[in-house]
C-alpha cells in the first residue's frame, strides 16, 4: 500500500502491486496459491479448485492481512504525509470541471464516477485477473511457469486502466484494511460487490466454457460415462 501513498500516483501503485505480486506468487505460490484476494479465492472456489472450508479460512486470513497492512501504513507513515493519500483508500474519483457560461464567467462544477460505474469497472478487471489466473495457474491444459509474470502484469496493467476512477483495487482485503484506519467508508461497498460478482462470473465461465475437458463441470461427467460404457 505503500505505493499509493507515494508521489508516484497510479503509475507506483500499479507497479508496486503488480511486481509484489508478482515475485511473491513466484516465491509462494507452490505452497498456498497466493491468493491475497477474497475475490480470487471466491473465483478458484467456484471452478472446483479448492475445498469451502479451506477458501472459507484463506477469506479470513486475507481480510486480517489487509486490516494488517492498513495498520502499519498508519504507523509507519507521518500524519501529513497518511491524509494527503486518505490512507491509501480506494473511493471513486471527483473531478473539478470548468463550464464556461455567459454573463457570469467560469464555474467550476464537480462530477463523481458514479456507484454503477465503479461497480462496473471492478467488475470487469477483476473478471479479468481472476480469469488469467485460473488459466495460467491451475487449468490443465493452459498453466505455464509463466504464471507469475502473467498474473503481475495482468494485475499492474488493470490499475494503470482504472485506476485514475476507482482507484483500482479488484481486492475487498486490499480496500477494508485502509477504510479501517483512514476511516474512508464512502461508497465502500463498490469495492465488495464489483469484484466479488466479477469473481463469480470468472469461476462459473471457467467452470463451464473455458476450462480443458477434463475440468468442465458437464463436459467432464459426459466423459466419464463415455469411459464407463466403453469399459463395460
Amino acid at each position: 500500500m505503500w505505493g499509493a501513498c507515494s508521489n508516484g500516483g497510479v503509475i507506483a501503485a500499479a507497479l508496486s502491486f503488480g511486481l509484489a505480486l508478482m515475485v511473491l506468487a513466484a516465491s509462494f505460490g507452490h505452497i498456498s496459491g497466493v491468493h491475497f484476494n477474497p475475490a480470487v479465492t471466491l473465483g478458484v472456489l467456484i471452478a472446483g479448485e479448492m475445498q469451502a472450508v479451506l477458501a472459507v479460512l484463506y477469506v479470513i486470513m486475507q481480510l486480517l492481512g489487509g486490516i494488517a497492512a492498513g495498520g502499519l501504513l498508519r504507523l509507519l507513515l507521518t500524519g501529513h504525509a497518511y491524509n494527503a493519500c486518505k490512507g491509501g483508500a480506494t473511493l471513486l474519483t471527483t473531478y473539478v470541471v470548468a463550464n464556461e457560461t455567459n454573463g457570469r464567467g467560469i464555474v467550476y462544477t464537480h462530477e463523481e464516477v458514479g456507484i454503477w460505474q465503479g461497480i462496473a469497472i471492478e467488475f470487469i478487471v477483476t473478471f479479468v485477473l481472476v480469469t488469467v489466473i485460473l488459466m495460467v495457474a491451475l487449468d490443465t491444459k493452459s498453466k505455464t511457469g509463466l504464471a507469475p509474470i502473467l498474473i503481475g502484469f495482468t494485475l499492474a496493467v488493470n490499475i494503470l486502466a482504472v485506476g485514475a476512477y476507482t482507484g483500482g483495487s479488484l481486492n475487498p482485503a486490499r480496500s477494508l484494511g485502509p477504510a479501517i484506519f483512514a476511516n474512508q467508508w464512502e461508497k465502500h461497498y463498490v469495492y465488495w460487490i464489483g469484484p466479488i460478482v466479477g469473481a463469480i462470473v470468472a469461476g462459473f465461465l471457467y467452470r463451464t466454457v473455458w476450462a480443458h475437458y477434463d475440468r468442465r463441470m458437464f463436459v467432464k461427467r459426459a466423459g466419464a460415462t463415455t469411459a464407463k460404457a466403453v469399459k463395460a
